[in-house]
């Protein structure tokens, strides 16, 4: 867990519906190169505890494990432009089959990759984290670039992705998963669909991820 992304982090039992839930703060046992190997993170205000093991953040057991998938250097050439990875102040989610080209998206982009939910078979150290969770994903609404989702994505999931991407962000889904609310398809074919977020009025964002900075940040 990069520790410049825990400024984004928001606790999950309180997002749903909400408009101001709480931060999440940090507590680490073990850290490397500005990432926090092992530890925890909790919420101050209901209490709750989510442990980070092997760099892996734990905030609910999937309901089912995303098989092992072999990366692709076309597919994820195609991914990294469809969701406009190219600014290093922003992070962007790879849900389920997705992060197995994690390594050659973080070669081509500058934009940061959390992994959600990511097969087996993916190396850690291409991801500013990993995330593993059921329904809901512990992100600030609009603190995210873009987000590619997979057909094992809950609805639940798919809600939460979207709330936490940016206004006029890209949101990229296979074609048998529906197109949620909110997003307005920009290009689709017989295999995936692109998506913009509609905008929403809202402040400058206020936290630089890459180098830990606060300012305000414009949407573009």
């Amino acid at each position: 867990m990069f520790v410049e992304l825990i400024e984004s982090l928001r606790c999950p039992r309180h997002l749903e519906g909400a408009t101001d839930s709480p931060h999440l703060v940090a507590s680490a046992t073990r850290s490397a190169a500005r990432h926090i190997v092992d530890g925890v993170l909790g919420c101050p205000v209901c209490g709750a505890e989510f442990p980070i093991v092997n760099g892996v953040a734990h905030f609910d057991r999937p309901a089912r494990p995303t098989p092992e998938q072999q990366p692709g250097e076309e597919e994820a050439m195609r991914l990294a432009a469809f969701l406009e990875l190219t600014d290093a102040r922003w992070y962007a989610l790879l849900h389920g089959r997705w992060g197995a080209h994690a390594d050659l998206i973080h070669r081509l982009a500058e934009t940061r990759l959390v992994l959600v939910n990511p097969p087996p078979n993916v190396p850690g150290d291409v991801a500013a984290a990993i995330v593993e969770t059921r329904d809901v994903l512990p992100f600030a609404p609009l603190s995210a670039r873009g987000a590619a989702l997979d057909e094992g994505a809950s609805p639940e999931l798919v809600r939460s992705a979207v709330r936490a991407v940016r206004s006029r962000g890209r949101v990229v889904g296979p074609a048998s998963l529906p197109i949620p609310d909110g997003v307005t398809v920009v290009a689709r074919d017989d295999h995936l669909w692109v998506g913009e977020k509609i905008a929403v009025n809202t402040p400058p964002r206020l936290v630089e991820i890459a180098s830990g900075r606060k300012r305000s940040l414009p949407e573009d």
